[in-house]
């Protein structure tokens, strides 16, 4: 973990220090649990680079959550490092690979604590394909990752939807009682709007059916904690000025604690985003 913080360092250095094109984002988020029996609130900051060099994206993202827990049965509040990262190459007009990591620090779940989440991704035109691996102490997560994206203008409204679908399988789920419960595979399909007017934008989202061990938010939330997401709508809206963009998000999400069958928790999420270009 120490190298992986140096390494960290060491890319906010070059990022800062060869800036063609550079956003800042710094993330504070507020989230509520309802019906479970584990977790009660918490908070969530985050502290994301996004760097366009070219033809190439890099992408650095560090997040720090605290949640208060219920003692018992948990024996402490639950605190988790996740880092991020990502590199984006453009092929040509139409085509771009990805390749991202992300490693995990869980002072509880030591099911997931040091997990390494690793994505290859293509993209051809509007077409998008990535395959995920979670890589557990006692078992791995295999995920595909299906995305196709529309665009169209509207005078001066500019407007995007993108059509989605998650495939997921867990690998040696029945080797330890904290993936256990969940089920052998999973499809989740989504939908995703944007739409940009002027200095304002605005999208939504909604994902159906179940899934858990999901990676998230094209690579940017790991969703390791064994709970079995069956709805999730999320809304939000922002407006930029000049070099700085402000946004504001809310994410609902319906889900079961696996472990012990708690279904109908409800989770409430708002997020704020200030991000700075240089």
């Amino acid at each position: 973990m120490k190298n992986f913080k140096y390494f960290s360092m060491f890319l906010l250095l070059f990022t800062l220090s060869h800036a063609e094109s550079t956003v800042l984002k710094l993330t504070y988020e507020n989230f509520n649990f309802e019906n479970s029996k584990k977790k009660d609130k918490g908070k969530r900051y985050g502290v994301a680079i996004n760097h366009q060099r070219d033809n190439e994206l890099y992408q650095f993202l560090y997040e720090r959550t605290n949640t208060n827990t219920y003692k018992p049965p948990l024996t402490e509040d639950l605190h988790v490092n996740k880092y991020y990262l990502k590199y984006i190459r453009k092929l040509d007009g139409k085509q771009s690979f990805s390749v991202s990591y992300a490693t995990i620090d869980d002072n509880i779940m030591k099911e997931t604590d040091g997990g390494n989440i690793y994505g290859l991704g293509y993209t051809y035109g509007a077409l998008g394909l990535t395959q995920y691996l979670s890589d557990y102490e006692n078992f791995n997560v295999y995920q595909t990752d299906f995305k196709y994206t529309f665009k169209k203008a509207f005078g001066e409204i500019k407007t995007s939807a993108a059509l989605l679908g998650k495939y997921i399988h867990l690998e040696d789920k029945d080797s330890n009682l904290f993936s256990a419960n969940a089920k052998e595979d999973y499809f989740t399909p989504g939908l995703k709007i944007h739409a940009h007017y002027k200095e304002y934008h605005m999208g939504a989202g909604v994902f159906f059916a179940k899934r858990a061990f999901a990676v998230m938010n094209d690579g940017f939330r790991v969703q390791h904690h064994a709970m079995e997401f069956e709805e999730t709508y999320m809304f939000g809206f922002g407006k930029h000025f000049r070099d700085v963009d402000l946004s504001l998000k809310y994410v609902f999400q319906k889900a079961t604690e696996i472990p012990i069958n708690n279904d109908n928790v409800k989770v409430e999420n708002i997020i704020v985003q200030l991000g700075y270009r240089f």
